[in-house]
């Protein structure tokens, strides 16, 4: 039997081997990671045990020693990151849910806190993002470590070297906005609308909730003052628009609304005109799962609709002049930008005149090339919300942001460019600006975002 981990042979690992109705046999791996077990003919569980403080998790395989006679079990490694939950009033949380969440894959390990409020979740050595969300039914806001309400902020906890402990989180109490939406013409519940909330007191993005099949929502949110904005689902067929607080079409004419307690907010959606059509590439195939974007030049509320297996899409709106904007799914090589042709701005686009009849608008859209990559800091962990800008001459043409894994990938017409990469706005890395890159097929440009020097 021969154990091994991410490094190699694994020696001083314990294995031992049974077989249903049968004794376990177990022996203790040397130098090579190897052992050996004398066992009768017969289908056996192997299981390896690594020494302790090894920072590697047990292994398990199974092996026919009618077919083989030695078999290979791997463990992999093993880390963890530990801290303790609190309320606002420092009392330790039980059952709070802990998640770590790979920055460099789709791992995610989660565990709940103890009766002291303290945790341990073991992952894979590596990059993580810590998420934690409060008790069952306890109204407190979920939050990312340390005191980072997303991802894209969220601090990397990194255990490549070593366990990291004193991973605490405070969580704060919360107060409910709730209420029903419907049809303003016959009273009908809205299903799957969202009811959308800005705060005014930090740069965060819309933070939604969707209505049930009574249109009832809830919010959880910190007492402040927001604006609200209800969206109709993107049913076809259907007219709903959306609508702002206090009963507006625009985000101009918008009322903040005070949230301090529990407070109730039904809204009742009026309808509108459709705009409909089909998104198509050069070559006439149809843009599957792109995202048609309507919204005012001097933006008042985009409202997004995803195209069907066909290409198609509907929006209702009101009567107003309109820029619109397609971004096809990440994978696909057709070029996101403004009606018509993908313009980069909407500087550049053509405005769309929407009356009280529903209006019929085909967009067609270039193929480009892929421009894909990933984004760094010096320690190796990806940077998640990077902005990534293609520019043509002195002005951005094409734009991008990373994933949580760093990632990002552009579609671009054939050419040469200069590639400018801004961190997001809380990382300490400094901008790589400027760099030449031609693209004259598929290319690939991976960046590490230098640290700020201290003063």
């Amino acid at each position: 039997m021969h154990v091994v981990g991410p490094a190699g042979s694994v020696p001083e690992a314990r294995v031992c081997a049974t077989r249903t109705g049968g004794e376990e046999q177990c022996a203790t791996t040397g130098a090579d990671g190897k052992a050996t077990v004398r066992l009768i003919s017969g289908t056996y569980a192997v299981r390896a045990t690594p020494p302790a403080g090894a920072r590697l998790d047990e292994g398990v395989a199974s092996v026919d020693l009618s077919e083989a006679t030695s078999v290979i079990v791997t463990v992999e490694g093993k880390a963890t990151i530990a801290g303790a939950i609190r309320d606002a009033s420092r009392a330790p949380l039980a059952d709070a849910q802990v998640c770590a969440h790979g920055a460099t894959s789709a791992d995610v390990k989660c565990t709940r806190t103890k009766a002291e409020g303290s945790y341990a979740v073991v992952v894979r050595p590596g990059v993580h993002k810590i998420e934690v969300t409060g008790p069952p039914g306890s109204r407190l806001l979920g939050q990312w470590a340390r005191g980072r309400l997303g991802s894209f902020e969220a601090d990397l906890i990194d255990t490549r070297r070593g366990d990291v402990t004193g991973v605490d989180l405070t969580l704060i109490h919360g107060v409910v906005l709730s209420g029903v939406v419907t049809a303003a013409r016959d009273g009908a519940p809205v299903k799957d609308a969202q009811l959308c909330t800005y705060t005014l007191a930090a740069p965060l993005g819309w933070d939604c909730e969707r209505t049930d099949k009574e249109g009832r929502y809830a919010a959880l949110r910190e007492p402040g003052t927001y604006w609200v904005w209800t969206i109709p689902p993107g049913d076809r067929g259907s007219r709903l628009v959306y609508q702002r607080y206090d009963r507006v079409a625009e985000g101009v004419r918008a009322t903040p609304f005070t949230l301090e307690g529990d407070r109730k907010l039904d809204v009742a959606l009026t309808e509108g005109t459709v705009v409909r059509g089909r998104v198509t590439a050069s070559d006439g195939e149809p843009v599957v799962l792109a995202l048609v974007c309507i919204d005012t030049p001097f933006p008042t509320g985009r409202i997004c609709r995803e195209t069907g297996d066909d290409g198609t899409y509907e929006i209702a709106t009101r009567p107003e002049t309109y820029v619109i904007a397609v971004y096809p799914p990440d994978a696909s090589d057709v070029i996101a930008g403004y009606y018509p042709d993908a313009r980069p701005d909407w500087t550049r686009a053509d405005e769309i005149t929407v009356g009280r009849s529903d209006l019929q608008l085909d967009i067609v859209l270039p193929r480009g090339v892929r421009f894909s990559g990933t984004v760094r800091d010096e320690r190796g962990a990806p940077v998640e919300g990077a902005t990534i800008n293609v520019n043509e001459g002195a002005l951005p043409r094409y734009f991008g942001s990373t994933d949580i894994h760093g990632r990002y990938s552009i579609a671009v017409r054939p050419g040469t460019y200069t590639v400018d990469v801004f961190p997001p706005r809380i990382s300490p890395g400094l901008s790589v600006v400027g760099q030449p890159i031609d693209v004259s097929t598929e290319a690939g440009y991976d960046v590490v975002l230098p640290d700020a020097s201290p003063e």
